[in-house]
C-alpha cells in the first residue's frame, strides 16, 4: 500500500477542522437567537398562555389589594366599593375625571386621582402602565334580572380594545351607600338619588323600598 503524503493528509484534517468550526458557530448563533427572543405583547394578544396566567395573575392580586385594603381615599387608599362611588354629582362624572374628550374616564398615568386615592390605581399604575402595558377598568352591574349588563357598563380607565386577560372583583352597593367624592354636598347624596336626578351611571336594580341591596358591581380589569 502506498504511504499517503503528509500534505494531503493534513488538508483533510484542516477541512473536517474548518467544517467542525462552522457548524459550531453556527450552532451558538441559533442559540444565542433563541436565549434573545423577548416575549411582548402585540396587538393580536399576548404572546404565549404563560404570559396571559401571570398578568391574569397580577390584575387578580391588584383587584385582591383595591378591595381590602383598609384605608380611604383622604389618605391615598380607597377601597374598591369607595371607588365606584367617587362620583361628583355636581361636574356629573367620577370626580377630576382626567380625560374630558371622553365620558367619566381616567387615563392611566400616576397623575391621576385614581392614583393618588386608591390602592388600586396605584398597584396598576406600577405593575402596567410602568412596563408600558394597557389596560381598562369597567364596571359591570347587574340589571333587574339579576344578570350583568354587559352593553350598558361604564369605564373608570379606557385604553381601547385588545385581546386581553380579564380578572374581576364584585363589589355590594347597598341603598345606604352615600357618594364618596370630597364635598359634603355630594356626601349627603344617596347612589341611588345620584342615578335618579343626576348621571350617576350605575342605576339600581331593584325597585325603592324592597331591598337594602341597591346593586352589585363587578370591577373588571382587562390588561394587555
Amino acid at each position: 500500500m502506498r504511504d499517503t503524503p503528509h500534505s494531503e493528509t493534513d488538508r483533510g484534517q484542516a477541512y473536517t477542522l474548518e467544517g467542525f468550526v462552522s457548524a459550531m458557530i453556527v450552532l451558538m448563533a441559533v442559540l444565542f437567537a433563541l436565549q434573545s427572543v423577548v416575549i411582548t405583547p402585540t396587538t393580536g394578544g399576548l404572546a404565549d398562555r404563560t404570559s396571559q396566567a401571570q398578568l391574569e395573575q397580577e390584575a387578580q392580586d391588584a383587584l385582591v389589594v383595591g378591595a381590602t385594603t383598609n384605608g380611604s381615599a383622604e389618605n391615598g387608599t380607597g377601597d374598591l366599593s369607595t371607588l365606584v362611588r367617587y362620583w361628583n354629582d355636581s361636574t356629573d362624572e367620577f370626580h377630576n375625571a382626567s380625560e374630558q374628550n371622553v365620558e367619566f374616564y381616567y387615563n392611566a398615568s400616576n397623575d391621576t386621582e385614581l392614583y393618588r386615592k386608591f390602592a388600586l390605581g396605584e398597584v396598576l399604575s406600577e405593575r402596567f402602565t410602568e412596563r408600558g402595558l394597557s389596560y381598562n377598568v369597567e364596571l359591570v352591574y347587574q340589571d333587574k334580572n339579576g344578570e350583568f349588563d354587559e352593553e350598558n357598563s361604564t369605564y373608570l380607565v379606557y385604553q381601547g380594545q385588545s385581546e386581553a386577560v380579564t380578572a374581576s372583583y364584585t363589589v355590594t352597593l347597598l341603598e345606604s351607600d352615600n357618594l364618596t367624592a370630597p364635598d359634603d354636598e355630594n356626601r349627603d347624596i344617596s347612589v341611588r338619588k345620584a342615578h335618579q336626578d343626576g348621571k350617576y351611571p350605575i342605576p339600581p336594580a331593584t325597585g325603592e323600598n324592597e331591598s337594602e341591596l341597591y346593586n352589585v358591581v363587578e370591577v373588571r380589569v382587562a390588561v394587555w
